[in-house]
């Protein structure tokens, strides 16, 4: 598969109010790359130099010192080599998901990073959504009590090829579950209903629950559900209510008609969470907020133990 096939996503250096444009690079021009450049060529905060397909001389890039910024939306295997390079010449960077197939390499690309003083961003587009920022908040506020639970899924038909459901797609839901329970504290599981194409990934630990995941779905589900001691989170971007808060007690042998219930809805617009990525990685570049590097690495190691 080559650059401009991919499925990528990434960002570039957002300046706001009357700061100077930023000149970025963007690597990988395929089915995500392609969205990615309207987003930029539609932003006055940008001036998009290079937008680079699988012919194009990345030493043209590498070398010009007005490129402050790369996007990387190449396949998943090519991440590692190219986030390595945009580092060792001195540009931040956001790339698509994940950061590379094995946790070493993300320590090493980190350390890079650090090193010299760069931004390394990992664009998992669900943990930019206001909606479930939104369902965050309430239950970090304790409005429903202790989270007991959580389900989460996302499944569609395609795209069938070399990397398998969990780099995917797992990966996503990995990164919204960090939003609720860090995964550092939980311990993971996965089972396969179609190998590599289909999977449940179990988690135990501070929260239990489980990830469902598949390319052989016919329809389209993405679905969070976060289950607490006084109601019911649900996420879903495929509706007009993205978020249903729904509180209610627990009397004994009381059917679900009889129950008292209040129901908060919340209706975000999803469609444009790349725009929100993007301000994410300037608040990163001008140091208002933390790169996701340390999720980035959590979320490789889960997905490359399953392989060994």
């Amino acid at each position: 598969m080559s650059l401009d096939e991919t499925f990528g996503n990434a960002s570039m250096k957002l300046i706001v109010g009357d700061s100077e444009r930023v000149t970025c690079a963007l690597i990988g021009v395929g089915y995500w790359g392609s969205k990615l450049k309207k987003y930029i060529e539609n932003d006055g905060s940008f001036d998009l130099k290079y937008a680079c397909d699988s012919k194009f001389d990345l030493n043209k890039v590498w070398d010009d010192e007005a490129v402050e910024a790369v996007i990387v939306a190449s396949p998943i295997d090519t991440h590692y080599e190219l986030v390595k390079s945009a580092l060792l010449n001195g540009k931040h960077v956001l790339s698509e998901k994940p950061l590379a197939l094995k946790a070493e390499q993300c320590l090493e690309l980190k350390q890079i990073a650090e090193k010299k003083g760069l931004a390394l961003h990992t664009e998992y587009i669900y943990t930019f959504s206001k909606a479930l920022q939104k369902a965050k908040q309430i239950v970090e506020d304790g409005e429903l009590g202790d989270v007991l639970g959580l389900e989460l899924s996302v499944k569609h038909l395609g795209r069938f090829g070399r990397f398998d459901v969990y780099w995917l797609l797992a990966s996503h839901m990995l990164s919204v579950l960090d939003m609720f329970c860090p995964l550092s504290k939980l311990d993971f599981s996965f089972v396969d209903l179609v190998e590599n194409e289909t999977g449940i990934i179990f988690f135990d630990g501070a929260v239990k629950g489980q990830i469902c995941v598949s390319l052989n779905y016919p329809w389209k589900e993405t679905e969070v559900l976060v289950y607490c001691e006084k109601g019911t989170l649900r996420y879903n971007p495929n509706v007009q209510s993205t978020l249903s808060v729904i509180s209610y007690s627990k009397p004994k042998w009381t059917v679900s008609a009889k129950i008292p219930k209040q129901e908060q809805t919340y209706a975000f617009d999803e469609g444009h969470n790349i725009r929100l990525a993007l301000s994410s990685f300037h608040d990163c570049i001008v140091g208002k907020e933390n790169p996701n590097i340390d999720l980035a690495v959590e979320i490789t190691k889960i997905i490359e133990r399953r392989t060994k």
